[in-house]
């Protein structure tokens, strides 16, 4: 496996196109996380929170997995606990069979790489269909993910086009916008006729039994909505106490992840039922070493979130990317958990796949101590694997001259005299002798010194006074722009920071808005309308106006009885509908963000323009005041919640940003005053 990996390494170098998508993601990712986190009033108070939060539930896994797992159940989900990989994909198969599914529609889930969840599958004769779009395009091409994150990281556009004209039988095209057309015309009849939908979980909560999912395209949403049965893949350790503490990580995973304060889509889902949502909902708690990685000294690595931050700082990975590291989990926080959980004999090598720069401790938002982890797992890796004979033989060396001062000294010397042997360019050995040359084979080496520092005269290593005629030493402005503080008053935060996420905003009183809304439909020629109960129930005098107006309104409604023919029609009959109009049930100030219960799922996900009515008193300052309103029992009287902040997007091809994949493309929120 380490030649393997030294190979692959060597070659990912090689390639220039590699190098270049390696770089785009780097640039851009670092960029917009750094912006991102100015926003938050104390960056270093929320990681030192989330680390705390994160370390409370590793110290006390078993007591919160078992309060987790009781709530689920009180709410009718069907929970598993599998040890192993294999026993996990036997439970999943098991679920999909028993559904007389054929194909399974899934969301990215590092989980289901992990496990191989994709081969039993098809071994089953079930045919797996990835919707995320990066790992849309990585399943066509037959390859594995190339970031946590970002899939489809190691692709130009350019070869995009190539596997979709190859395909999907797309014309070439390296527009964007155009690929991702096609991959939504693709993937949308799977949507709406599959009976099973796989997804991860990025956090659980215990004190209420939460499942929470954080995506951005719309295809999570699908999966746990539109099929009938939903599968839940989730790691033990991915748990938080109470919703104060997921209200602290979700300030920091899509921040630090995607540079977003929010993904547009953050779902909350309890049990199933409900006139919008899955029949079945099931819940498949993995261990597969996690609990022995718990036990052992590199547990620290369980406290990562999977924002994948480590890879986009890591010097290693910017050259390399993930798929040299040949394993699911790439990068740093790789190099600690794949040979935690799945042996060091076999991933070992990968701890010397780091520089020990401390970029990925840098940018860490639960601040796990990477370096001396990494340290750490390479003693094990040394005593437990047997290492190549002149790397036994140089450590062996090094050691016997380190113990002993004198003899340190007159090898100091002996290096320094062959070092002078050795030719240089622009003072820097480019090549050495065998084995030396594994060193300078891409990298140079600076010779030996003639005298060590212990040797020099106190003056030689000091600062040197400052010149009298050279001025003052030049100065660098280190501060930048403070951003200007958003508004004071709720509604116009709101608004602000609707409008920065592309989603459009309009103020009415609540008297008006049947005029407000008709207008808008008319000039978006908007004939028919999934509408949401709530909106008639509350509001009847706006259903009345859009009837009046020649405006047909849709009832989306999915009945637990319907079989999978009378399900498929019916939602393909809905996402026929052009629009959507949909009664929020929260406001979030700090992120334009709207909250939206479960019944309103199919008017506010299936259509491309969604219409959603806010109540201005129903605004709130940020997510944690609205869950702390909620709290555990109100949270749990709805079978799910999705958190809306924007329409649906993706950036998978080169970074490039485009709006409108699997959710709706247009979002606004006429807030009724």
């Amino acid at each position: 496996m380490r030649k393997r990996f030294l190979a692959a390494a060597r070659k990912a170098i090689a390639n220039p196109v590699l190098q270049q998508a390696l770089d785009n993601n780097a640039t851009r990712r670092l960029a917009s996380r750094a912006a991102a986190f100015d926003s938050l009033p104390d960056p270093d108070a929320f990681k030192t929170e989330a680390r705390h939060i994160r370390q409370e539930t590793l110290a006390h896994l078993d007591q919160y997995l078992s309060a987790f797992r009781a709530n689920l159940e009180e709410q009718g989900v069907r929970v598993y606990m599998a040890r192993e990989a294999e026993e996990a994909c036997r439970i999943a198969v098991d679920i999909a069979r028993r559904s007389g599914a054929s194909h399974v529609v899934k969301s990215k889930s590092m989980v289901s790489e992990e496990i191989g969840l994709n081969l039993a599958f098809e071994r089953a004769g079930i045919q797996p269909v990835e919707t995320d779009l990066g790992e849309f395009i990585v399943q066509l091409r037959g390859e594995h993910p190339g970031h946590i994150i970002t899939p489809a990281i190691h692709l130009l556009r350019e070869q995009v086009a190539e596997t979709f004209a190859e395909a999907l039988g797309m014309p070439y095209s390296t527009d964007v916008a155009a690929m991702n057309a096609a991959a939504h015309a693709a993937l949308r009849p799977g949507f709406l006729d599959a009976t099973v939908g796989v997804s991860g979980v990025n956090f659980g909560v215990a004190e209420s039994g939460t499942l929470c999912l954080v995506t951005n395209e719309g295809n999570g949403r699908m999966v746990t909505t539109l099929p009938g049965v939903h599968i839940a893949l989730m790691g033990i350790e991915r748990l938080v106490p109470t919703l104060g503490d997921l209200a602290v990580m979700l300030q920091l995973l899509p921040r630090s992840a995607t540079g977003q304060k929010l993904t547009s889509y953050i779902s909350l889902m309890h049990g199933p039922g409900g006139a919008n949502g899955p029949n079945e909902r099931h819940l498949i708690l993995v261990d597969n070493g996690r609990s022995a990685l718990r036990r052992s000294e590199l547990q620290e690595a369980l406290l990562c979130i999977r924002c994948g931050a480590c890879l986009n700082a890591c010097p290693v990975f910017r050259e390399i990317g993930g798929h040299a590291y040949g394993s699911t989990y790439p990068g740093p926080i790789g190099s600690l958990v794949s040979p935690g959980l799945f042996g060091f004999e076999r991933y070992g090598h990968l701890t010397k796949a780091s520089t020990l720069c401390g970029a990925c401790r840098e940018v860490c938002p639960v601040e796990i101590d990477f370096p001396t982890l990494l340290l750490r797992a390479r003693h094990r890796y040394t005593r437990e694997v047997t290492q190549p004979v002149l790397s036994r033989l140089g450590m062996r060396l090094f050691a016997w001259a380190a113990t002993s001062p004198s003899r340190f000294k007159w090898l100091q010397r002996v290096a320094f005299l062959a070092t002078r042997l050795l030719p240089r360019r622009a003072g820097w050995i480019r090549a050495a002798p065998f084995p030396l040359a594994a060193w300078t084979a891409s990298r140079d080496f600076p010779p030996f010194a003639a005298r060590t520092f212990r040797r020099r005269p106190l003056q030689a290593w000091t600062s040197a006074p400052a010149s009298k005629d050279a001025g003052p030493p030049p100065t660098k402005d280190l501060k930048t722009p403070e951003p200007s503080p958003p508004p004071a008053d709720l509604l116009a935060r709101f608004a602000q920071e609707l409008r920065s996420v592309d989603g459009q905003f309009l103020e009415a009183p609540s008297e008006s808005a049947p005029e407000a809304l008709l207008a808008w439909m008319h000039e978006n020629r908007v004939h028919r309308l999934l509408m949401d109960p709530q909106v008639e129930t509350q509001f009847p005098e706006i259903s009345w106006a859009l009837q009046q107006a020649g405006i047909e309104l849709v009832r989306p409604h999915l009945d637990a009885g319907m079989d999978q023919a009378a399900r498929k029609a019916a939602l393909e009959a809905y996402d026929q509908v052009e629009a959507g109009l949909t009664l929020a049930a929260a406001g979030l100030a700090d992120t334009g963000t709207i909250v939206q219960p479960g019944h309103a799922n199919l008017a506010s996900l299936l259509p491309r323009r969604h219409f959603a009515l806010l109540p201005a008193k129903s605004l709130h300052p940020s997510l944690a005041d609205w869950l702390a309103s909620l709290q555990a029992k109100g949270l749990r009287s709805e079978p799910s919640w999705t958190l809306i902040t924007g329409p649906s997007r993706t950036a998978d091809i080169e970074m490039t940003l485009t709006i409108g994949v699997h959710g709706p493309a247009e979002l606004l929120v006429v807030v009724l005053t």
